[in-house]
Order: structure tokens, then C-alpha cells, then sequence
């Protein structure tokens, strides 16, 4: 596949790396020296700008997902061994901070209906 080449300004991919780095509008123009109308007409009108935009959020947010998996599975044994490890206290934290991040914590509440048909 070949890489379509950018038909943006150097201004415009300067500006794209800092809105990357979540600076405003405001710092954004004097980093790049264009006015604060260019840098607002390129966030929200220029189409072009805001398709790149769009690929390197997905990019770095996909970069992202693969290092926070990393760590899932690290939180995971760190929650194991505070269950398996802990002191009955911390035992009984650790499990009710398991239920409820898994959304089962008062899934059973008394009068709490099974069916999808209510009470009739």
C-alpha cells in the first residue's frame, strides 16, 4: 500500500503534534505563529487536518491500549495475592473492590428480580 503524502503545511503538521500533547488553541499559535483563526479553521473546518487528526489520536490511543493491557495483567496477580496473601481486612477490600470493578457487587440485592418480565 502506498502512503498518500500529506498536503498539509509544515504549520499544520507542527500544529497536529502539539494538539496531539493537548495543548490549547492559545499555545498552539504561538508555537506555530499562525493566528488564532487559522488554528481554529484548521481543527474544525479543514478536512484534511481533521482526518490526520483523527489517524493519530487512533494511533496513539491503539499505543495506548497495548501498554495499559500490559499492566492489566500485572493488576491482576497484584490482585490475586492481596486475596490469596492478605490480611482478612485487606482479604475483604480486595474482594469487594473485585466485585465491584467486575459490576457484580449488589447484582443480588434481596427483591431483585431474575426474569425480564417485572413483578407481573
Amino acid at each position: 500500500m502506498v502512503e498518500k503524502k500529506s498536503e498539509l503545511s509544515d504549520k499544520q503538521e507542527m500544529a497536529l503534534e502539539l494538539v496531539i500533547t493537548g495543548m490549547t488553541d492559545r499555545e498552539i499559535v504561538k508555537r506555530v505563529g499562525a493566528s488564532r483563526q487559522w488554528v481554529n479553521t484548521w481543527r474544525n473546518q479543514d478536512a484534511e487536518f481533521m482526518y490526520a487528526l483523527q489517524l493519530r489520536r487512533q494511533i496513539l490511543r491503539e499505543k495506548h491500549m497495548d501498554s495499559l493491557s500490559q499492566l492489566i495483567k500485572i493488576s491482576i496477580d497484584v490482585m490475586r495475592a492481596a486475596l490469596k496473601e492478605g490480611d482478612p481486612q485487606m482479604k475483604m477490600k480486595a474482594a469487594m473492590y473485585m466485585l465491584k470493578i467486575s459490576g457484580l457487587k449488589g447484582f443480588m440485592k434481596p427483591g431483585k428480580l431474575l426474569s425480564s418480565q417485572g413483578g407481573n
